[in-house]
Parts: C-alpha cells; sequence; structure tokens
C-alpha cells in the first residue's frame, strides 16, 4: 500500500480564510512537485503532491477530494491517461478538474503535446498546459479558471449545515 500523501496548507502570506482555501493534488516528479507546491502555496491554496499515480489514487480513495488535479502529461513508467480514466470512472472525483501540464521542451516535445492534448480531452481533461519553461504566474492563471465558486470542502460544511437545520 503506497503512503498517503500529506495536505500541505498554503501559505499565510496569501491571506486567504480557510473556507476559501482551494485543495490542489499535484502528480509530477520531485522536482517539479517542489515548483508546481511553491506557486500554489503562494497563491492560497493547499497541496497535496504525489510522485506516482497509485499515491494521488491512496489520497483520492481515502475519501478526500481535490478542487482541481494538476497531471504530469509524461509520468515515467506510469500513464497520465490511465489515471485520468480512474478519475472520471470515480463518482466521488468524477467532477474535480484535471489539468494535464506539460513540461517537455523542444520540439519532440511539441509533437507529443497535439496528439496529448487531443486523447486527453477526449478522456476529460479540463485543460491542457505547455509550458516549456515553468512560468508560475502562466500556472496559476490556468488553476485559476477551473476553479470552482466554492472550494469543495466549503461546499460540504454548507451542506452539512444546511441538513442539520432542516432536521
Amino acid at each position: 500500500m503506497p503512503d498517503e500523501p500529506k495536505i500541505e496548507p498554503a501559505n499565510n502570506e496569501a491571506k486567504v480564510p480557510a473556507k476559501d482555501t482551494f485543495r490542489i493534488l499535484i502528480v509530477d516528479t520531485i522536482e517539479n512537485t517542489l515548483q508546481l507546491k511553491m506557486a500554489c502555496k503562494k497563491a492560497g491554496h493547499s497541496v497535496v503532491a504525489a510522485h506516482k499515480i497509485d499515491e494521488a489514487i491512496a489520497f483520492l480513495d481515502n475519501e478526500d477530494h481535490a478542487d482541481v488535479i494538476v497531471c504530469a502529461a509524461y509520468l515515467e513508467d506510469e500513464s497520465m491517461f490511465d489515471f485520468l480514466k480512474q478519475v472520471r470512472n470515480n463518482p466521488i472525483h468524477k467532477k474535480s478538474m484535471f489539468m494535464i501540464l506539460s513540461l517537455a521542451p523542444g520540439p519532440a516535445g511539441i509533437v507529443a503535446n497535439s496528439s496529448t492534448k487531443a486523447a486527453g480531452r477526449l478522456l476529460g481533461a479540463n485543460a491542457f498546459v505547455s509550458m516549456p519553461v515553468f512560468n508560475a504566474e502562466l500556472l496559476i492563471d490556468e488553476v485559476r479558471k477551473l476553479l470552482p465558486l466554492v472550494p469543495i470542502l466549503e461546499q460540504e460544511r454548507q451542506r452539512q449545515d444546511s441538513d442539520s437545520k432542516a432536521t
């Protein structure tokens, strides 16, 4: 059984109230997740970093959630497409927004990106972002486009409050 990734809270400097904090699940290499985590936490989001698909699934299967899943397009020895299908086939997580992130530079990356983007869309990805050079501002802008109006945790809290008032 893989270790479940830990939730890392947003940086305090973002001054985002806890009820407005979105959770971003990142699936990528250790090096890339460090950059992605810093950018997301600085923007006021809590972050979960997984380096393998089975770690991400362990986190999600614990009836936890992610408002947005950012997954590397090209994972070593694993298929982002298989992960995307698992997420979309899970009734609890199928509505989570899914971003495919390509940090593959050069001509080969450009050629692979067009087919990866098309296949990802067919399987239910909400966005495809290509960044030959990491750009934190661009990443956060693209993540913001995918965020729901209210974080999932706050939606659940509001639903529970409503249910308790109805009884």
